[in-house]
């Protein structure tokens, strides 16, 4: 017998996708999920926008090849999006048609076809956001050290920066996490993969962790969330829209008074600036990789890429060598020899191309 599906047949597995496939059988964090939420949510926004279809009458008849095709193309040249973007909302579309096609069958056509759509490719912009050394100290000083909130939002930062931790380590960390030896201290993080990394706490820091927790974890229960958000009188878990909430409060009201501050700030940011720290100071990228919980070194050669001021400084002391040397009358007695002469190694490491 046929069994009668019902009329909210397409949001039940639209639900089911974003609040039970993705978060119980896949165990995707709550960062992941969200962009599968936007992405989905912005097709529905699409489809209102552009093919007037309100949200209450959506269906599988709007997840044709040709109209999943179409909203990546409206993505690219009326939204201006990066390349990156578009495949990634594509990507959710796929998976969210692939879950719904092995839950019906009737639908594996459906997706199959939306499959076919391939990958867009194209420029992708390499440039990395992260905060110099003095737009971290402004940002670092910027919250209201008077109020209680003030001076966690203000450790929460500093923590965030010196740990190289994702957000959701550092919303899921838990006092038990924080290791002391002595007089050193280390930080277990728990990231992607249910992979575990100890990272050392600098002793310049310990006291702004103390200071913390003597006025936000007195009682030093271990299984207490190190940042929390109470709620009828319990500490319960911050949530990474709180955080990002007030880094952008701070980071707007920054910009107007420093237009060279960025006008929108996350807290990955701080995981960047942590890991351009590290590389200018000359510390190896495999030792990067490990702080940061990278799984491959290619994610962490991002910061290999040299940015504007790095690439001045080269440009500054390639300058340098071609000065010639003069005598104390200021006649040229000699020019000194180039180091890229005859050294292809050289040229090719310069130029990026070794």
């Amino acid at each position: 017998m046929k069994i009668k599906k019902s009329e909210l047949y397409f949001y039940e597995l639209l639900r089911d996708f974003l609040h039970k496939y993705l978060i119980i059988q896949r165990k995707f964090t709550e960062a992941t999920v969200k962009n599968y939420t936007d992405s989905l949510d912005q097709y529905r926004q699409y489809l209102r926008s552009q093919k007037d279809i309100a949200f209450d009458i959506v269906g599988f008849y709007c997840f044709t090849k040709e109209m999943v095709y179409d909203f990546c193309i409206w993505l690219r040249d009326s939204e201006s999006k990066s390349i990156n973007t578009i495949n990634l909302r594509l990507s959710a579309i796929k998976s969210f048609l692939r879950y719904c096609s092995e839950e019906d069958a009737t639908l594996s056509e459906l997706y199959l076809k939306v499959r076919s759509v391939r990958r867009f490719k194209g420029k992708t912009d390499p440039k990395l956001e992260y905060l110099r050394p003095e737009q971290l100290e402004s940002i670092f000083s910027w919250p209201d050290t008077a109020t209680r909130n003030g001076r966690r939002n203000q450790y929460f930062m500093i923590h965030a920066y010196e740990t190289g931790g994702r957000i959701e380590e550092l919303v899921n960390m838990r006092l038990e996490d924080i290791i002391r030896n002595g007089a050193s201290v280390q930080i277990r993080l728990h990231g992607k993969g249910n992979k575990t990394r100890y990272n050392p706490l600098p002793v310049e820091v310990l006291p702004h962790l103390d200071a913390y927790l003597n006025e936000f974890h007195p009682g030093r229960n271990n299984q207490d969330y190190l940042f929390y958000t109470i709620h009828n009188g319990q500490h319960t878990r911050m949530a990474p829209r709180t955080v990002n909430s007030f880094l952008a409060s701070y980071a707007k009201e920054l910009h107007k008074i420093d237009p060279s501050f960025p006008e929108g700030l996350h807290c990955h940011v701080f995981r960047h600036s942590i890991g351009m720290a590290m590389f200018k100071a000359g510390i190896p990228l495999p030792y990067i990789k490990d702080f940061l919980g990278h799984s491959s070194i290619d994610s962490t050669s991002i910061y290999a890429h040299a940015d504007n001021e790095t690439m001045a400084a080269a440009l500054r002391s390639v300058d340098q060598e071609a000065l010639p040397i003069k005598d104390s009358d200021g006649n040229v007695v000699s020019y000194p020899e180039k180091k890229w002469k005859g050294k292809e190694e050289y040229l090719l490491h310069f130029c990026g191309l070794d």
